[in-house]
């Protein structure tokens, strides 16, 4: 079982980077939400720690740079959105058809 909620000591041992890279990082990736505690402590969720392998990955084996991974998860998102509108246009037909049919 995963955890809810890490600290930025586990993000960093995790992902084996510096703790100021990843604070860096959450103010040039507009995809990463960090959630705050009253005193100002960083909190990850598993969601969080996937982003960041994934941005860890694009930097160092991709060689992007910042508003290279920015640009590309804006891509994915887009085409993800396409792919769901495709999805559900077919599902329309598909109710179109099935009430023909009746």
């Amino acid at each position: 079982m995963t955890k809810k909620y890490y600290n930025i000591d586990e993000i960093a041992q995790i992902l084996n980077e510096q703790k100021y890279t990843l604070r860096f990082w959450e103010t040039r990736i507009s995809k990463l939400k960090v959630l705050r505690t009253h005193s100002g402590h960083r909190l990850y969720n598993y969601e969080n720690l996937l982003l960041l392998k994934k941005v860890k990955e694009l930097v160092d084996v991709q060689k992007l740079t910042l508003d290279g991974v920015n640009d590309y998860f804006s891509k994915s998102k887009l085409k993800n959105k396409r792919l769901g509108d495709n999805f559900i246009n077919e599902l329309r037909d598909l109710l179109s058809l099935l009430k023909k049919s009746d």
